[in-house]
């Protein structure tokens, strides 16, 4: 593999060391870079809410890009998910004695009793008959403690999204619909709006992006 191969965004290192993004988030580099931006600022979020001192899962972990910021300041973090190739990169560039990865269908899996369990868009693209079997995984894999921090694009905003996204996009969430599924495995549900890079607590249907926080598993 050359170096013109790993920066195209296969997966590797290049020899001095360095470590190159995989092709999912090199594609959204190139055609959409702020994208990357609006991502890193919602696992900011997420680090900041349920990750200092903490156990870290993170169902859907895709390539790992969320890993730097959730694992700076917790004492593990678990990536897992079922693509190959992106949990390869995830490995290649992240894998240390503080963070793993493992490629797998998280669904109906238990990987430990984790402080905090994060899933970022992921659970738009599980088929809604799917729908108890993820919180059912997530409620398994929470210590007695934990809380679970689930953000996914509105439904409000499909109208706006590309082609490819709304094709993937198989199970949208309103803002009251996420957090009203929340409170059947959860006796404390707090909600919040993302617009581009800003968290904020307002107007639920003119958010682009919602987030739930879950403590105290029922």
């Amino acid at each position: 593999m050359n170096e013109k191969e790993v920066l195209d965004g296969v997966v590797g290192t290049l020899g001095d060391g360095r470590k190159v993004l995989g092709k999912h988030w090199s594609f959204n580099l190139r055609n959409d870079p702020k994208r990357l931006g609006f991502v890193l600022s919602r696992y900011t979020f997420c680090a900041k809410m349920g990750c200092a001192g903490k156990s870290v899962i993170e169902l859907g972990c895709s390539e790992g890009i969320g890993t730097p910021i959730l694992s700076e300041s917790a004492t593990r973090y678990h990536g897992v998910d079922l693509d190959g190739p992106a949990i390869e990169t995830a490995k290649q560039n992240f894998e240390n004695e503080k963070c793993i990865f493992t490629e797998a269908d998280f669904l109906g899996k238990r990987f430990g009793a984790f402080d905090t369990v994060i899933s970022m868009d992921v659970i738009e693209h599980i088929p809604a008959e799917q729908e108890g079997l993820f919180f059912r995984t997530v409620i398994d894999n929470m210590g007695e403690d934990g809380i679970c921090i689930v953000g996914t694009p509105n439904i409000t905003a499909s109208a706006y999204a590309s082609p490819a996204s709304q094709i993937g996009h198989i199970n949208l969430y309103s803002a009251d619909r996420l957090a009203s599924v929340f409170r059947k495995y959860f006796h404390t549900v707090f909600q919040f709006g993302i617009n581009d890079e800003v968290v904020h607590t307002g107007y639920a249907p003119m958010a682009h992006y919602i987030v739930c926080v879950g403590c105290y598993k029922k």
